[in-house]
């Protein structure tokens, strides 16, 4: 499947990429976020694992689990940490430590390098025994609601390391490695791959859109100012 990327980048950088692969192969590696399918962490990951394994890496990825009431939580603290203006109950800071301690006691988290994917999964560090755990952040924290980012802060500060997509979503406040890693697609993936312009006409008016006026594409979510 690597190979498949060549028309896009060239030979040069999958070689690099091959010869990186190989410095790595005697690690074992673990993704770990809030769900399988759906959103975009999912996506990434349902693409990248299997590339990494095809490069001879030895990774695994696993999904935390919850009831409702934990979801609840986590997307409420996932609003509050993108616009800030969010209320969020006190209760529901016990509720995900709770979730944090159980999806511990259940997931083998014994590998040599462990990537968690943002606010839903980031409790786990606290049960760290070893190894080099990094939070990959992929959400907007430039205007966090101050109170839930002090009470995850607590947790992303005991990573070695934290990935942010832009600066404006690296915080200040953290005295950890944060390092950047800029938004990209998959070429290969279904929706970011080329269609005819007989395609784009059917879809278009099968929702009743004009296909001569001008399209505004909004790719980011609205969020309130």
């Amino acid at each position: 499947m690597i190979e498949k990327y060549i028309q896009f980048v060239g030979e040069e950088e999958i070689e690099a990429i091959i010869k990186l692969a190989e410095r790595l192969q005697d690690l074992s590696i673990l993704h770990v976020n809030s769900t399988v399918a759906g959103g975009g962490v999912a996506e990434i990951l349902n693409r990248m694992v299997p590339l990494m394994r095809e490069l001879g890496l030895r990774v695994d990825w696993k999904v935390i689990k919850g009831d409702p009431e934990f979801f609840t939580v986590t997307k409420t603290f996932h609003n509050a940490l993108q616009t800030g203006a969010v209320k969020v109950p006190k209760h529901f800071y016990d509720i995900y430590e709770k979730w944090q301690e159980i999806n511990a006691n259940e997931l083998d988290l014994d590998y040599d390098v462990v990537f968690i994917h943002d606010p839903q999964p980031a409790g786990l560090v606290k049960y760290r025994k070893r190894g080099i755990w990094i939070w990959r952040c992929h959400i907007d924290l430039s205007t966090p609601h101050p109170e839930v980012w002090g009470f995850l802060r607590r947790y992303v500060s005991q990573y070695h390391a934290a990935i942010f997509h832009i600066p404006d979503f690296a915080r200040d406040d953290l005295e950890i490695p944060q390092v950047l890693i800029p938004p990209s697609i998959d070429p290969l993936s279904p929706k970011n791959m080329e269609i005819s312009a007989t395609a784009v006409e059917r879809v278009v008016k099968k929702f009743g859109v004009d296909p001569e006026r001008p399209i505004l594409l909004q790719v980011s979510r609205f969020d309130r100012a």
